[in-house]
């Protein structure tokens, strides 16, 4: 983080701190689904509508609150966000509970209990509230950063997240052995609640700039804003770049959803250690973990490359190095070293890419709708992503593992096409910037 001011780093584990709370509850009921299965003998197309209700509310949640974002202190938006997710998993793990109150209800010709229903409201508030953390987090880092250090806050805000995906599974694995589900989502539930608490009382005990861009401009510049733009400086690259989370979301997907299938069926590494047999179910997960990891420090790396290197020419990079890795992985017969090293660079190719990504996003918007530039695309790519799982899964099933995963590479190449548009002076043109040359 070489660069930064004392304040900017500061900052930068504060902001990340919400990013990794953000992924941590994403992540805390899946881990669960085997668990909740046995003790509350519900199928699992019902466990897993929990989740798409979660996962749905926070896609649709995220482009209304980029408006809020833009026009509300922040201070009280993402504290509330994260608090509100706290109490929500509170009222899920006492389900069974207050379910007894509710009676049971019927839909399409299936029946649903009342702690279900319970924890379908809950799960749907999760994903609301979680739904504020990229609206604001990221003009918070545009207005509390200086331009020469904006990726490097990006890279930490990156990389905070893919902390988050792989340390929830680890910690619920060593508590499941010692609490009942209900007391563990209460916990969570619990910590959650103090941190939003928390991050409202630290962002107003520093002096962090939370109020929106739009709310501190003058009468003058209010007037100016509103004199028409060049299409080629906002609608036209965001549409370039919108199709470009839909095209790298086809295969992160594929990969979030079917990485320890396939390293299970095609490549099935166990070992013993000790005498104790772990077996290929557990060696995928560790690949899956790595493939996380990997992510989280490379977007250290790349995010600080974001500060001086084009973030164009940063995600053509890694969507090439994603290309090369998802071919690897399908076609080539790996020795688990030789497996470990791809995984690493799909790694940096498709998670590596957030801070530039995230770099180019925040140059197109205008500082006053950047919050809803960040809702609007993020809700657009999550909806639009929703089906890709269950797409993805049919085709592996149809055609094969490693068939399937050879057609995953298909995103990344579209991706990196999408954002070679923006070469073109038809559909980019840089805004002017009298104090900074560059050579892209």
């Amino acid at each position: 983080m070489y660069g930064l001011s004392r304040e900017e780093f500061r900052f930068a584990l504060l902001i990340g701190s919400s990013h990794f709370t953000q992924h941590a509850y994403y992540r805390l009921l899946p881990p669960l689904i085997p668990v909740l299965a046995v003790v509350l003998a519900y199928p699992l197309w019902q466990l897993g509508l929990l989740i798409s209700l979660y996962q749905l509310s926070s896609g649709i949640a995220q482009a209304p609150m980029g408006v809020l974002a833009d026009r509300v202190d922040r201070r009280y938006l993402l504290p509330t966000g994260l608090a509100l997710t706290g109490a929500a998993y509170i009222v899920f793990a006492a389900a069974p509970i207050l379910g007894e109150q509710i009676p049971a209800a019927t839909v399409l010709g299936y029946g649903f209990e009342g702690d279900f229903l319970i924890m379908s409201l809950a799960m749907m508030i999760v994903g609301i509230g979680l739904s504020v953390v990229h609206p604001a987090g990221y003009p918070m880092i545009t207005d509390n950063v200086s331009d020469a250090n904006k990726g490097k806050l990006f890279g930490i805000f990156g990389a905070s997240s893919k902390l988050g995906d792989a340390a929830i599974p680890a910690a619920i694995a060593v508590l499941i052995l010692l609490f009942r589900w209900e007391q563990i989502i209460l916990l969570f539930g619990v910590i959650g609640l103090l941190y939003g608490i928390g991050l409202f009382l630290v962002l107003g005990g520093e002096r962090y700039e939370t109020v929106p861009a739009g709310q501190q401009r003058t009468e003058t510049q209010a007037v100016s804003s509103e004199t028409p733009r060049d299409r080629r400086t906002f609608l036209y690259p965001m549409t370039a770049v919108y199709l470009f989370f839909i095209s790298s979301m086809l295969t992160t997907r594929g990969l979030n959803s079917f990485l320890p299938a396939f390293l299970v069926a095609v490549y099935a590494y166990s070992l013993q250690i000790g005498g104790v047999a772990v077996g290929a179910e557990s060696i995928a997960n560790v690949f899956f973990a790595v493939l996380l990891l990997s992510g989280a420090l490379m977007q250290l790396v790349l995010g600080g490359m974001a500060d001086s290197h084009s973030p164009r020419r940063l995600i053509i990079y890694c969507m090439t190095l994603a290309t090369v890795g998802t071919v690897a992985l399908a076609t080539v017969d790996l020795h688990p070293l030789l497996l470990l090293f791809v995984i690493v660079i799909l790694g940096t190719g498709l998670y590596g890419v957030n801070p530039p990504r995230d770099a180019l996003i925040s140059d197109l918007s205008p500082p006053e709708y950047e919050g809803r530039a960040f809702g609007y695309i993020f809700t657009a790519a999550m909806v639009t992503a929703a089906p890709l799982p269950t797409v993805i899964g049919y085709v592996l099933e149809a055609v094969g593992m490693r068939e399937g995963f050879l057609l995953l590479a298909a995103g990344p190449i579209l991706a990196a096409l999408c954002i070679a548009l923006l070469y073109s002076d038809r559909i980019y043109i840089e805004k002017p910037d009298p104090t900074v040359e560059t050579s892209d």
